[in-house]
């Protein structure tokens, strides 16, 4: 810190104070700042002599302070008696609403930390307190609504101490978190008769590998419950106390992960349940009846073979399935009755679908399927009003379906789609038929199909895209016999919306060499990526020369391109950022065709590039060489 802060004695922001260990900069400066408001953080209290030097500090006075953190360096590790002195004598006016004590290493806490006259503290945050073998008595803390403990290494048991004197603790604490508590056992109840969190609404519980017993069984208000890394909790094993037992009668959301806790599922026959996510289950074969459910997430669940016998609720809107490669997709007849579903997911799941109906959901949004290698084909329903079902779909994305070959006859009956996705299907040979018939579609990309032969040959694209990527479509280069290839009839030139255009990988040379040369490009681009072509040498000018609008140029990786001609650049008139990156061959740029307009220029991982320019520089432009900027 600056020396002697202690003379800004009409101060009132100071968000951060560094207590240093020479004269001018110890914690006494603080003490003549009587007037500081707000939030401020002291940190490097390691550096504080002793609790004699803490209290100069004064904090007791700074009555218009309303946050507070205490911080040790994390290092640190004197766990003494003048460590607790020191947070003793800092002490805060009782009009603090939020506090924070960090890396604090007593074996304790003064017992100011949880005295009841403390009644504006809203927030409290524990949080590398390795050396404390119990907490304060926060229950006493009235007006107390969250409450954060993380990383207390050595706290075995949360017993009586944490609830104080008062009949029922935490009459106002909302939120409960404990996250990464390493050896923590043990969660005594305080006894009182009554519920100990009566107005808890959210309890998360993160990497607490050894927690034994149970739950609080009575939670009348909680709302959210997240339990993740704690394997033996709720262990029967350990405890006879069952999650039947648990008064959990407002609960809206569960999220179970990483662990055994299986006893937890019954908790699904809570009503008011609508949003549930189990991550990393190794034992549970089927899942429960779940009635009022909204949301579903099913993430890395190996066992898992079924869904419920009554498939799945009505009012479910969003389901996403992930690594569940053992799960039976739910047959047509459940299916159908999703009659609220708007988003879903399948990704590395459900190896025995082969084909997925399309139209059989009426309010279906997004639809997401990824990686499952045994997909064959998009099929459209041969029901009444299934090509009106996808009157609302919007998203559809495919990748990773290696097997994927056919799509419905005619084409995708999706008229307000606006992004549509294909990546690495090895065995695609084209697309969707008309597809210049999605006249909603926006985003087009298509990458790693090194079968596909053709994109749009009955009609050309999308009228209205504005994005459009191709990347690794390798044998499109040879897909046509017709002059210059399939991709002359995409009808580039004539999309007045298309903005940005990304093209690169294998195959990709040529398709390039002929947009520049026959000018396809259309003139309302605003962005142009050029990446991996391994053979191009040099970009034609006068392919370049009428994108008069274009903004950014991004050049990624074109190992053999030598040069950029003074035509290529020039035309450019609205350039302002020029990217060039992993292209070693390339000699220079051309002084005379940078345009005025440029205003960035970024050089990466470009020797020749990089010599020519270290000492170049020019006043109406920056020139960043491999994250280093040179002005």
């Amino acid at each position: 810190m600056p020396v002697q802060m202690g003379r800004l004695k009409s101060l009132r922001t100071l968000t951060t104070f560094c207590v240093g260990k020479s004269n001018g900069s110890t914690i006494g400066e603080l003490r003549e700042l009587s007037h500081l408001e707000g939030k401020l953080s002291i940190l490097k209290l390691n550096n504080v002599v002793d609790g004699r030097d803490a209290w100069r500090a004064n904090l007791k006075n700074k009555k218009d302070l309303k946050e507070l953190e205490l911080a040790w360096s994390s290092e640190d590790a004197d766990h003494s008696e003048k460590v607790r002195d020191v947070l003793d004598k800092l002490q805060p006016c009782m009009n603090l609403e939020k506090l924070t004590v960090k890396f604090y290493c007593g074996t304790s806490f003064p017992n100011w930390l949880g005295d009841s006259a403390f009644n504006k503290i809203k927030v409290m945050r524990l949080v590398g307190c390795h050396y404390c073998f119990e907490l304060p008595p926060l229950g006493q803390l009235p007006a107390l609504k969250e409450l954060f403990i993380r990383k207390m290494k050595f706290l075995r048991t949360l017993g009586l101490e944490l609830y104080g004197q008062p009949f029922q603790p935490f009459q106002s604490l909302e939120k409960l978190e404990f996250t990464e508590m390493a050896e923590w056992e043990e969660w005594v109840p305080s006894g009182s008769g009554g519920p100990d969190f009566p107005r808890l609404q959210e309890l998360i519980l993160e990497m607490c590998p050894k927690l034994r017993g149970s739950l609080p069984c009575d939670l009348p208000c909680l709302k959210k419950l997240s339990v993740e890394g704690c394997g033996v909790l709720h262990d029967q094993r350990a405890t006879a106390t069952t999650s039947t037992n648990l008064n959990y009668n407002s609960l809206q959301e569960l999220e179970i992960e990483d662990g055994c806790q299986t006893s937890l599922l019954s908790l699904l026959e809570t009503k008011l349940l609508s949003r549930l996510r189990i991550r990393n289950f190794n034992d549970i074969q089927c899942l429960p009846n779940i009635n009022r459910l909204q949301s579903l997430s099913l993430w890395n669940c190996p066992t898992l073979s079924s869904f419920p016998e009554d498939g799945l609720p009505t009012s479910l809107t969003s389901l996403y399935i992930e690594s569940c490669r053992r799960l039976e997709f739910l047959p047509h007849e459940m299916l159908a009755k999703l009659t609220s579903l708007h988003c879903l997911s399948i990704c590395n799941s459900c190896d025995s679908m082969r084909s997925f109906p399309l139209g059989i959901f009426p309010k279906l949004t997004t639809l997401m399927i990824g990686n499952c290698e045994n997909l064959e084909s998009l099929c459209l329903i041969e029901e009444e009003g299934a090509v009106e079902n996808l009157n609302h779909l919007n998203e559809l994305d495919i990748s990773g379906c290696p097997n994927l070959v056919c799509f419905p006859q005619g084409g995708l009956p999706t008229p307000n789609l606006t992004r549509l996705e294909f990546r690495r299907c090895d065995k695609l040979k084209s697309l969707p038929e008309r597809i210049h018939t999605l006249t909603a579609l926006q985003d087009l990309d298509i990458r790693d199909l090194p079968n596909l032969e053709s994109i749009a040959e009955d009609g050309g694209l999308p009228p209205n895209l504005r994005d459009f990527s191709i990347y690794n479509c390798e044998r499109l280069r040879a897909s046509s016999s017709s002059v210059g290839g399939d991709y002359c009839n995409w009808g580039l030139q004539a999309l007045v919306s298309l903005e940005e255009f990304m093209i690169g990988g294998r195959g990709s040379d040529e398709i390039l060499e002929t947009l520049l040369k026959q000018q396809l490009l259309p003139t309302t681009l605003h962005a142009l990526w050029i990446k991996e072509l391994s053979t191009l040498k040099s970009l034609d000018g006068k392919g370049l020369a009428h994108l008069t609008v274009l903004r950014s140029l991004y050049i990624n990786s074109c190992k053999s391109l030598e040069f950029l001609p003074g035509e290529a650049l020039q035309h450019l008139t609205s350039l302002q950022e020029l990217h060039i990156k992993d292209c070693p061959s390339l000699q220079f740029l051309p002084e005379e065709g940078l345009p005025p307009s440029l205003s960035c220029l970024r050089i990466y991982n470009c020797s020749s590039l990089e010599k020519r320019y270290q000492n170049k520089t020019r006043q109406d432009h920056w020139i960043e060489i491999n994250d280093e900027f040179i002005i």
